[in-house]
């Protein structure tokens, strides 16, 4: 089988390898001769639909790279094109590690990070938490909250994020939505609407980011997932939040040992968040409030205070003893 050929912009044919991955927009290939170097494919009926407004949105980023954006999040590069000349998408750099949700995941983090510990999870969750704010000093709103969209490094901090091309940007006056999220990772306000018609403030992605911060420190348990109260997303739109204030509809398991494990000041930050910041947005825990509760929770995991083990030998997940409010 032949492999595909892609143009750059002064014309010439650029191979590409493998596929890598596919979306709802479009695939990304290795490209032949750089290891470090992926590019998006877009389909052609994406293309067709809405190639004109993709190729602004591009162009309009490629031109916030160099100034406003950080190396750690995988930004459009050089403009790719097909033989006749038509643009159809883009090259980047490739993310290095395995993604985020791997970390949500019993089974998996186990064979992707080993001897991962409380603490290394709780490092990448403050990168991850750098990264955003520095995103949202450039104007840039990332939307579409998704742990399988951030790459971490095993045995390192290192975190990269990638499909950036659905962030919410303006550049020179245009307004560039973000068209796509899951609703289960979306503040009530935003419950119900199309995503190309939000506009997205750092109080709304305070409350999205904060979810990713739980699922990571809970093992992947959705916070409004509970006894009894039927699905994440009705329970997110109502405010039902399980644990914390009566604590009366946690998930049976080790999911009340995993939350008796984090300190008092981080339950708190959550508890405000997804209760009294559910209708509230101004009661939201802000980016630079959790970087500075993490900060705290990193020392007293390196000091011993609290115990960085995620699972100890007796099958108890690993923690220290804390009041239940």
């Amino acid at each position: 089988m032949r492999s595909k050929v892609v143009m750059d912009s002064l014309g010439k044919a650029r191979q590409l390898g493998q596929r890598l991955a596919s979306g709802g927009e479009g695939e990304i290939f290795a490209l032949r001769g750089r290891a470090d170097v992926i590019v998006k494919w877009y389909y052609p009926e994406v293309l067709e639909k809405r190639g004109e407004l993709l190729h602004r949105k591009v162009e309009a980023m490629r031109e916030l790279r160099d100034s406003q954006t950080t190396q750690d999040v995988c930004w459009p590069l050089i403009r790719v094109f097909d033989h006749q000349h038509r643009w159809i998408g883009f090259a980047m750099y490739r993310a290095q590690g395995v993604k985020m949700g791997c970390l949500a995941h019993t089974l998996l983090y186990a064979r992707h990070f080993p001897n991962l510990d409380r603490r290394q999870i709780v490092g990448y969750l403050l990168r991850y938490i750098e990264i955003v704010q520095q995103l949202h000093r450039a104007g840039i709103c990332i939307g579409d909250y998704n742990l399988n969209n951030v790459f971490c490094v095993p045995r390192s901090d290192s975190v990269t994020l990638i499909d950036c091309d659905s962030y919410q940007l303006r550049v020179g006056g245009t307004f560039y939505p973000c068209p796509v999220g899951s609703p289960d990772m979306t503040p009530k306000e935003h419950q119900g609407k199309a995503f190309r018609d939000i506009v997205r403030t750092p109080r709304s992605e305070a409350f999205s980011l904060a979810i990713v911060l739980f699922k990571c420190l809970m093992l992947g348990r959705h916070p409004y997932d509970i006894v009894g109260g039927g699905d994440p997303v009705r329970n997110l739109r109502r405010g039902n939040f399980a644990y914390g204030r009566g604590q009366r509809s946690v998930p049976q398991g080790d999911w009340y040992a995993l939350w008796q494990a984090l300190p008092n000041e981080v339950q708190e930050h959550f508890i405000t968040t997804f209760i009294d910041g559910a209708d509230n947005p101004g009661q939201r825990t802000t980016l630079s409030q959790w970087h500075e509760a993490l900060t705290a929770y990193r020392e007293q995991l390196e000091s011993g205070e609290c115990r960085r083990e995620l699972i100890v030998a007796s099958g108890k997940v690993g923690g220290r003893a804390q009041s239940v409010r």
